[in-house]
């Protein structure tokens, strides 16, 4: 039987923040998605966007969403989510060099 890995993602937003959505758009494949919600609090104009970013290439995949997305974002964004990017060099190095450094 074939394994198969199934990512699932939501935005929460509490009642008490008084955010009142006004827009939904989600796009779903195999391993990278991306959910926006448009919406105000306080009269402000927010876009709240939640990224899964493949493991690999997930800076294209980023700059892609925001290319495609101009039109649908406001002067207000919240860009959350999952970038699988390294925060250091050491994250690109084998496993070996890593402990290495960790000692």
């Amino acid at each position: 039987m074939e394994s198969i890995k199934k990512a699932e993602f939501a935005i929460l937003v509490s009642e008490k923040t008084a955010f009142k959505p006004t827009k939904i758009k989600k796009k779903k494949d195999k391993e990278r998605h991306y959910i926006m919600v448009k919406g105000s609090i306080q009269q402000e104009e927010l876009t709240i966007l939640n990224i899964y970013a493949p493991n690999t290439r997930a800076h294209r995949f980023i700059k892609q969403v925001v290319r495609d997305l101009p039109r649908d974002l406001d002067s207000h964004i919240l860009l959350v989510g999952d970038f699988n990017t390294s925060l250091s060099i050491l994250d690109h190095q084998d496993r070996k060099l890593r402990k290495i450094f960790r000692n």
